[in-house]
């Protein structure tokens, strides 16, 4: 027996803005402010918005830095270079996740920290048949080809990957 299948999660929990939060939790609220250290005494600094860009970039660059997964770094680079990918077949080790409204295939990864992120692609299992015995956090074997997809946000748009599986099988690891 097979699980029914929705197309994907649209609201998966993607890379870039969980990492985004995650670096301006640990820049601090900065909003369009930052302070200057004066003596003893910070003075709060005006940001531009593309200063507060740049910074969240060198943040996203030293967080990359301490990962060694080369599965997370490359769910991490289509979404960077999503164009780079598109309709281009992959397979993947990762673990699977089913959400309310969809799937998505990734890794919660664990720093030295024993914090955790999920890295994952919002996943498209409608041209396969998901088998029963596969659960949330099982690890699987999934191939298919790069899509994209326009995710909506309350104020905004934005493109992000999805993988339309071919195959899946479950793995031990």
């Amino acid at each position: 027996m097979m699980k029914k299948t929705r197309l994907f999660n649209k609201k998966a929990i993607i890379v870039v803005p969980i990492v985004l939060a995650l670096i301006l939790g640990s820049v601090g609220t900065i909003g369009l402010m930052a302070f200057e250290q004066t003596g003893n005494n910070p003075q709060p600094i005006e940001l531009s918005e593309e200063e507060i860009a740049k910074l969240i970039q060198e943040q996203f660059e030293e967080l990359k830095k301490s990962i060694d997964d080369e599965t997370v770094l490359k769910i991490i680079d289509i979404h960077e270079n999503i164009n780079d990918y598109l309709d281009t077949t992959h397979t993947l080790e990762t673990q699977f996740f089913e959400f309310e409204d969809g799937y998505s295939v990734g890794i919660e990864y664990f720093f030295d920290s024993e914090e955790s992120l999920l890295f994952d692609i919002p996943a498209d299992f409608s041209n396969v048949d998901l088998p029963e015995d596969i659960h949330e956090y099982d690890w699987v074997k999934v191939s298919g080809k790069i899509g994209t997809t326009e995710e909506v946000d309350n104020d905004h748009t934005h493109t992000v990957p999805v993988i339309h599986i071919t195959s899946i099988e479950k793995i031990d690891k």
